[in-house]
């Protein structure tokens, strides 16, 4: 068959799986079949062992009747013991190799899941929303978990229970094995025919379960604003109602799930109640043993705990199905940046080259036809007013997004020829809004960095003035920085990376407004300080200030997304313009 036939016709388990979350979980359990297979060997056993049970059973009754001798029940009692002893050893080497595979399949999957939210770009991202991820990073992992932990034992071993019993209640009394065999085939069939529903219900709590947790997200971060504005009330009713959705929905999975939970039990004690009077009849012909009536008995009710298992077994795949679905939704999703198959890893030294760039965001362009070269080592000031653009500029340059028109060049490579990592190891870019970890504020510095110098580390400190301030901080460069820099002002948060930038040595320095939550004095001194250390680098400065681009080596100034005028200070004042206008303003406010 060629694969055009292949791919017409899907094989049976294809089918199947499309829709299904577990097609996911394929690629993640292929490493471990060898381990799958053992456990499915383990769980044979261990059925066997429990199956064979009331066979031995069976017989001991049939013997004390007969007027069997002590040494024979005593061989009987030993079997048993044997058999109990079997299944409890291959039960706790099956249950110690599923728990094996589950935390490495979760484990590895994890790790994909965190690599692909690092990579993926600011609108995929925004999609999901924070506590969503959360909720698919968290929560979802815990029943993939228990798919492979609980539920592949338990299914492995009801399956083999079930199998291993009706054939040796088959071969005892065909009319009854073939009784049993056909409720357990209903019993089945009625599970997996409501899976589904119980499946969707549970995607439905998972997906509240994740409005809950970005609601809670939102609303702690916010919580100075809402005591600001007296709003604890308001955000206190309306958790009430995420809260009140989450719990409707959870009572719907439950009403779902406790619809199929009572069938195997039902089936059993119907077969059961079938049991007692057929057999009976039988043993009154003489054509069954009370032994193996008894035998038939115990069958029951293993066959009833193997049939729970298995209800139980099902449960855990549909909640795995729909917690791998909800997770391999973001694994697929490939990041609109990404290196080409034949990148290259040039030597940059900082040459840029802007040429008709335009980007559109929706249905509005917010740059549009941006020519611009700046040689190696010049620094260029970008200004304009709030929207025109400026840090949308900045972000093309490290491939936070890529332009929809024209192209950029560095050194002569176009951008999106330049492998990522290479790209964004020359580049040194200082945010608007500056983002620490909770770690000491040495780390926060030297973020990424191998091998860095204490004197090195001291040197982008004094060159940011953050060394000022550090006889304030109790520990100095070990203090911990809170969860988003929380200890620190907002003047600290930007100088610290501005700190991290310079660290890197980069040979393009892009400063996005950060010194917006500086006092004057000391951006001034920032500015001077940069004059020295930016020698020689490529340096890009978007600023609100125009003192902070007045030594620049060009200004542009950026409307509508558009360069209406470009030049240095003294040439943009001559011109009379825009930027002499911002200048007077600003002068004026001083």
């Amino acid at each position: 068959m060629d694969a055009a036939q292949t791919t017409r016709s899907p094989s049976l388990s294809n089918r199947l799986l499309r829709g299904s979350g577990l097609r996911h979980l394929i690629p993640y359990a292929r490493p471990y079949y060898g381990l799958l297979f053992r456990g499915t060997v383990y769980a044979c056993i261990g059925a066997a062992a429990s199956a064979f049970s009331p066979v031995l059973l069976g017989r001991a009754v049939d013997a004390l009747r007969a007027g069997v001798r002590l040494d024979l029940l005593a061989i009987y009692a030993v079997g048993l013991i044997a058999l109990s002893a079997t299944l409890a050893f291959f039960r706790y080497r099956l249950r110690m190799l599923s728990g094996t595979i589950a935390v490495g399949v979760t484990y590895q999957m994890g790790a994909d899941l965190f690599a692909r939210l690092l990579v993926l770009d600011q609108k995929t991202l925004q999609s999901y929303g924070t506590g969503d991820l959360l909720s698919r990073g968290t929560s979802d992992f815990i029943y993939i978990w228990r798919f492979f932990s609980a539920g592949f034992q338990m299914s492995a071993h009801a399956l083999f229970l079930l199998g291993i019993g009706c054939t040796l209640m088959a071969l005892t009394s065909p009319l009854l094995a073939a009784i049993v065999l056909i409720m357990l085939i209903v019993s089945v069939g009625a599970q997996i025919s409501l899976g589904r529903g119980v499946e969707l219900a549970f995607e439905n709590v998972q997906r509240e379960l994740a409005r809950l947790s970005a609601f809670a997200q939102e609303h702690l971060n916010a919580a100075r604003t809402l005591t600001a504005y007296s709003q604890e009330r308001a955000a206190i009713k309306a958790f009430a109602q995420v809260s009140d959705a989450y719990a409707l929905e959870n009572m719907r999975y439950v009403l779902h799930a406790n619809a199929v939970t009572p069938i195997p039990a039902m089936v059993v004690r119907l077969a059961a109640t079938l049991v007692l009077a057929i057999g009976g009849v039988l043993i009154i012909q003489e054509r069954l043993t009370i032994g193996q009536y008894v035998q038939f008995i115990v069958y029951l009710g293993l066959l009833s705990t193997a049939a729970t298992q298995l209800s139980r077994a099902i449960e855990r795949l549909q909640q795995g199905s729909a917690a791998a679905g909800r997770v391999g939704d973001v694994l697929i999703r490939h990041p609109a940046v990404a290196d080409p198959p034949d990148a290259v890893r040039p030597e940059l030294r900082g040459e840029l080259r802007l040429e008709n760039v335009s980007v559109k965001l929706g249905d509005q362009w917010v740059l549009r036809d941006i020519d611009l070269h700046v040689p190696v080592g010049q620094t260029i000031g970008i200004v304009g007013l709030t929207g025109a653009g400026k840090s949308t500029l900045l972000s093309l340059l490290v491939r936070a997004r890529d332009p929809g028109r024209g192209r950029i060049l560095i050194d002569g490579h176009d951008i999106r020829q330049i492998m990522l990592d290479t790209l964004r190891r020359a580049v040194g870019y200082v945010p608007q809004e500056t983002l620490l970890f909770s770690l000491p504020l040495r780390e926060n510095v030297n973020f990424g960095g191998e091998d860095i110098s204490d004197e090195a580390i001291h040197a982008a400190l004094l060159a940011s003035r953050l060394a000022n301030d550090l006889p304030q901080l109790p520990q100095g460069l070990d203090t911990l920085v809170g969860e988003r820099g929380a200890t620190l002002s907002g003047g600290q948060k930007q100088r610290t990376a501005i700190a991290r930038a310079l660290l890197r040595e980069p040979r393009m320095l892009l400063l996005d407004d950060s010194l917006s939550s500086v006092d004057a004095h000391t951006a001034s001194e920032i500015l001077r300080e940069l004059r020295t250390v930016r020698g020689g680098r490529t340096c890009l400065i978007v600023a609100q200030r125009m003192a902070a681009v007045r030594d620049a080596d060009r200004i542009i100034v950026l409307e509508d997304g558009r360069i209406v005028e470009q030049g240095d200070h003294h040439e943009l004042m001559a011109l009379d313009g825009r930027y002499a206008a911002m200048v007077r303003r600003e002068t004026s406010e001083e």
